[in-house]
């Protein structure tokens, strides 16, 4: 039996969409082998501490999961060989099934994704390094199983912490973004430029505000200064000619590929996760750089990838 914690569901931090995923994901491979332990869903939908978190409902929704865990431990249902999935391994209280472990005497196994992590230079998590490095360097230590997004995270691990790298997958993530193709349909682009990364440091949004002093004859919106309901996010997308990230940090970039997928052309920096996914037309080397390619794609220069990276990742598997 697979267990599954999913994440708190949270649209601005697309747990939503990826949870939905998964459980797409979990019925077509598992079958009816799994049990789902759901997260909170209490929240309103805002992220209300934290640049992609509710740190509050993160960690009551995290010890909800944990106290049916134990639930399960003490009755007996969980057996040996059954595994514990879970979206997110850097989960407050996940020692507590090694502690489970040891005091039931069962060999349950640890399977989940890592997203980030203070083993990053540019996270924002980095400021907690000094005790998160004991945390990380424990949730390796338990687990038997790593799914990571991309290489990138992969090398910044194994740079950093102490884990076998056997026990590390670069598995993408099961995305479908098949939900969203309604927004695709004979819909004539604008000279619009998006900037959908969260405005805190690590994305550089200021670079954003500067880009419409140069360029002014373009349309520019910054998605999170804006509470955009989904649909009107992806009709904002599906019109929008080019999303160009500023980033410092970037694992995966969803909002990029839910960008590229609706015909946006990506202007990317040369760095991070973007390295793997796009070819260099697409990523840029300096901020000048960066104004010559969003040129170039306004005036159809540059056209949008046919296929983005997520494509790749589905030839994947995720070994349960």
């Amino acid at each position: 039996m697979l267990y599954y914690l999913p994440l708190e569901n949270i649209d601005m931090r697309y747990t939503t969409h990826l949870d939905r995923d998964f459980r797409n994901y979990l019925s077509k491979f598992m079958y009816d082998n799994y049990h789902i332990i759901e997260a909170d869903t209490s929240n309103n939908n805002e992220i209300l501490t934290g640049s992609f978190l509710d740190a509050g409902l993160t960690i009551r929704s995290k010890s909800k999961q944990i106290y049916a865990l134990a639930k399960l431990y003490e009755s007996g249902t969980i057996k040996d060989n059954d595994i514990i999935f879970t979206t997110d391994l850097w989960f407050p209280g996940i020692e507590s099934i090694a502690y489970l472990n040891y005091f039931y005497n069962k060999k349950v196994k640890l399977k989940g994704v890592i997203h980030a992590g203070s083993f990053t230079d540019t996270d924002f998590v980095r400021d907690m390094e000094r005790w998160a490095k004991n945390f990380e360097d424990m949730i390796f230590d338990i687990s038997d199983t790593i799914f990571v997004a991309s290489n990138f995270i992969l090398f910044d691990i194994l740079k950093k912490r102490m884990v076998h790298p056997t026990k590390i997958i670069v598995s993408g993530l099961p995305l479908d973004f098949k939900s969203m193709d309604n927004y695709k349909q004979n819909i004539k682009k604008e000279d619009i430029i998006v900037f959908n990364g969260r405005n805190v440091d690590e994305k550089q949004p200021w670079l954003f505000d500067q880009l419409k002093e140069i360029m002014p004859q373009y349309k520019y919106v910054n998605t999170h200064k804006l509470k955009l309901s989904k649909e009107s996010y992806y009709n904002l997308l599906s019109k929008s000619k080019v999303v160009v990230s500023f980033a410092l940090q970037e694992n995966f970039g969803y909002g990029i590929q839910e960008a590229v997928y609706l015909g946006c052309i990506p202007i990317v920096p040369d760095r991070l996760v973007y390295k793997e996914q796009f070819t260099d037309i697409y990523r840029y080397k300096t901020f000048l750089d960066c104004i010559e390619k969003i040129q170039l794609a306004m005036n159809g220069d540059i056209t949008a990838p046919i296929t983005q990276i997520n494509n790749n990742n589905k030839k994947r598997r995720y070994y349960w």
